[in-house]
């Protein structure tokens, strides 16, 4: 390789998990149906308020996200300890998403998914110079797309699928395109 110094690497983490899906949605379908939807980054769709106190059926998936938290903060040289601070419940339906956005007062961000239907929207994650590398480093002027030329990365929404990320990592979800059937994820912040 020549000398090239790859400077303000960003990390993303991400862990299939082997939890049960379809007692976590049962439980999280009792919490829809009992409460409103909040507004965050959500266009459409249903929101949870933070998840306050106990949430049996969740506790598997909670101790699986300190843990890989823990392993990628070791990994990238973070101090290891995190713990969950805060986290939610977003159910997208057709034609539903979640604009531009970032979590603020926290160490690391994070998404878990539960159902991922065909064609229901992946996760994007944007370049803090989104704008600068649209302009300057656009198709016309790169050969490839890689993470030095592209302002912004896709990474799929795949059922029992972690993503963990610094939390000032812009992301966003795309549409739902599927008609007949929601995606179903918990979002979640760590110190």
């Amino acid at each position: 390789m020549t000398n090239i110094v790859e400077l303000f690497k960003t990390p993303l983490y991400f862990e299939d998990l082997k939890l049960d899906t379809k007692s976590m949605k049962k439980y999280i379908m009792s919490i829809r149906e009992k409460n409103d939807s909040v507004k965050k980054s959500n266009i459409g769709g249903w929101q949870s308020d933070n998840l306050e106190g106990e949430h049996p059926p969740l506790n598997n998936l909670f101790n699986g996200i300190e843990k890989h938290a823990n392993i990628f903060a070791n990994e990238i040289g973070l101090k290891d300890g995190l713990r969950i601070s805060n986290g939610w419940i977003n159910i997208n339906y057709y034609k539903d998403y979640n604009v531009d956005h970032i979590h603020g007062h926290c160490m690391m961000s994070g998404v878990y998914y539960i159902e991922t239907p065909k064609d229901c929207g992946n996760i994007e994650f944007s370049a803090g110079d989104t704008d600068l590398r649209s302009l300057t480093w656009s198709e016309k002027r790169t050969k490839e797309e890689n993470s030095f030329t592209v302002p912004r990365w896709w990474m799929p929404a795949i059922q029992n699928r972690l993503y963990l990320f610094p939390n000032w990592l812009t992301h966003r979800v795309r549409p739902n395109l599927n008609p007949k059937k929601e995606r179903i994820s918990i979002s979640f912040n760590l110190n």
